[in-house]
């Protein structure tokens, strides 16, 4: 990586991503704030994206393009990429999401002038494979409270988590276990995250999430998806949500809050681990979370232009 210290550091994962790599290369590399370095990690792809990546590196010297011997999954990846150095920001990105020229710009104006947010991101368009609009995630729960705990409730029942993707303050991950890998290990680098600092977001649509048929969404049995985090583990449905539990604890124990929001970030994850543990005997799907989000998009509806702050909706 160059000597000198980028204001963003991008990390790009991929794997056999030929049919949309390009067009994500392009949405970053034409971003409004050129101070950044990309870097691409290469999971060990069987298709042309070592010739995309290559082509795009001769061609800019921001891009640092690292292919891996073998497939360390999704998870190893995202480890290795964090490659921040000196950079105050970083931001992971998928490499079939595209993102619009301001948006690094915009989250970092953000977070330069709101000390206590953490994490950046904004207003999300939802994308075929086309490129064709199909909607936007506004229905999604948004993850901003003054309080770590409601931070971590809120996170805990989202059903889709676009703030993953968003512009981060590199020490705070530093703070973090990263990725785990085990399937969901997204939001236990997250949660991390929120027990440090709150989320921030751009009121406007910067980001656009690809969903095509080889999206990890589509990924229905469970040893698909375990593989796609770590492709060297075995685990059952029923071992991984015991694992996600007890790392909801150790984090909790593990990092600086006050008495009474330890306590409460303790309950809300017991909770949820009793609530989610019925579902799972019960085969009756995510029902409480389901309702949380009709909740939130009702309100959203009714006044779209007033995002929702107050721990109360909940």
């Amino acid at each position: 990586m160059s000597t000198t210290h980028p204001q963003v550091v991008v990390g790009l994962l991929v794997y056999n991503g030929e049919k949309y790599l390009a067009e994500t290369i392009e949405s970053i590399l034409a971003q409004t704030l050129t101070d950044f370095t990309l870097v691409i990690g290469d999971n060990a792809s069987t298709d042309s994206t070592e010739d995309i990546c290559r082509r795009y590196a001769a061609q800019d010297s921001r891009i640092v393009y690292q292919r891996h011997p073998e497939n360390v999954g999704a998870s190893g990846n995202h480890n290795i990429v964090f490659q921040p150095g000196n950079a105050p920001y970083f931001k992971w990105a998928s490499h079939d999401d595209l993102l619009a020229p301001d948006y690094l710009r915009r989250c970092v104006e953000l977070l330069d002038q709101n000390p206590s947010v953490g994490v950046a991101h904004c207003r999300s368009y939802q994308i075929d494979e086309t490129g064709h609009l199909l909607g936007n995630l506004d229905y999604e729960v948004r993850l901003t409270s003054s309080s770590p705990s409601q931070r971590l409730w809120r996170m805990l029942w989202a059903g889709y988590l676009p703030e993953v993707h968003g512009v981060m303050r590199s020490h705070l991950i530093k703070n973090t276990k990263l990725f785990r890998g085990f399937p969901g290990d997204d939001r236990s680098f997250l949660s991390e995250m929120l027990m440090q600092s709150d989320v921030g977001y751009v009121e406007d649509y910067l980001f656009s999430r690809r969903d095509h048929a080889d999206s990890f969404c589509r990924i229905a049995d469970q040893t698909s998806r375990q593989s796609f985090y770590n492709p060297k583990a075995k685990r059952s449905a029923r071992t991984v949500g015991l694992i996600k539990l007890r790392e909801y604890v150790l984090d909790v124990l593990r990092h600086p809050m006050s008495a009474s929001e330890r306590l409460a970030c303790l309950t809300i994850v017991v909770e949820w681990g009793i609530r989610r543990g019925l579902e799972m005997v019960t085969n009756s799907g995510e029902k409480f979370g389901q309702r949380l989000r009709e909740e939130f998009s009702l309100a959203q509806s009714m006044n779209p232009h007033q995002p929702e702050t107050s721990s109360e909706l909940l």
